[in-house]
Parts: C-alpha cells; structure tokens; sequence
C-alpha cells in the first residue's frame, strides 16, 4: 500500500507540468501555445508591482525558423508583447484583434532589426491599396503571402547577410 501511494504521488508530480515561461531562454512553442490560450504571463512591473505590459521574449537568431514555421497560424488573438513605446492602437483601423502568424513575423522583423520589435505596431499595411484602404490590416491569406516572403527570405539569407536584407524590400508590404 505504501509503494502504491509513491507510485502515485511520483506520477502526479511528473505530470504536473510548470507554467513558468523563462523569458530569458524561450521555447517557441511554450509561447504560441500561451498567447493563443491567453495564458502568457510575462508583464514588465510598475513600481507597486501591477502589471503594465507583456514583455517579448528575448528571441534570438536560433529562433526565426520556429517563428516563421507558426506563423501559418491566422488565429484572432486579443494580447501580445506589443511594442511599450508606441502610443497608437496596436490594432489595425476596424479591428479588435491582432492575427497570430502576423505578430510572429512582426517578431522575427524584431530579431532581424535589432530592436526587438518589428516597428511600432504589429501589423503590416499594404501600400498597393488606395490610402483610405491601405490603414485596415491584412486578411489571413495575405499574412500567408507574407510568412512565404519571410521563409523564402530565410531559406536564402540564413548563413549570410539575413540582418542587412529587408525580406519585404521588393514588396508593397511594410510594418505599420
């Protein structure tokens, strides 16, 4: 009887996984499946110690084919690590929501820049459309145009010059 309850006590604690994210050392994955189930809880802290803002996880290089990989994702998503500097909305004009696989390029476009962050906002804009149009956010077929510019700009770039090659510099796209 004894062995039966360690058996039992030694199953439960191994399938007792942590939620704990290490912001400093992220598994993609981990992040996705947080963000999409709006359980990532990495907030930088005010001074009594509330919640301002989700932190972006320090992603590096390692990490751009993963995020380039989910980024087929088009799910709604309401909370990502948006940009503290930006004042704006970081919706697109009409919409509540930011698009998964959008925010993920928008991360990698923060690797490649350098700063962390895509641009102010993460959304993309279509400079082709007529001004009044061009403000409204893309649709999901159009965030996977993207993600196959972003992958084939990895593909060809990744043992090379990938920071110094815009992948969006021979398209209508640009990060808002």
């Amino acid at each position: 009887m004894k062995n039966l309850f360690f058996i039992i006590l030694i199953l439960f604690l191994i399938s007792c996984e942590k939620d704990d994210f290490d912001i400093d050392n992220p598994d993609v994955e981990k992040f996705v499946n947080q963000i999409k189930t709006e359980t990532y809880s990495q907030y930088e802290k005010g001074e009594n110690g509330e919640n301002l803002w989700l932190l972006m996880p320090n992603f590096t290089e390692r990490h751009i084919q993963a995020l380039i990989d989910f980024s087929k994702d088009t799910s709604h998503i309401a909370a990502y690590p948006f940009n503290p500097i930006s004042s704006r909305t970081p919706f697109p004009h009409g919409r509540n929501y930011c698009i998964l696989g959008e925010c993920l390029l928008w991360t990698v476009e923060g690797i490649r820049n350098g700063y962390g962050y895509g641009s102010l906002d993460p959304y993309l804009i279509d400079t082709s459309l007529i001004e009044s149009e061009r403000y409204n956010g893309l649709k999901g077929t159009d965030i996977l145009i993207v993600r196959d510019i972003y992958n084939n700009w990895w593909s060809d770039f990744k043992d090379n010059d990938w920071i110094t090659r815009n992948p969006l510099e021979h398209t209508s796209y640009i990060w808002f």
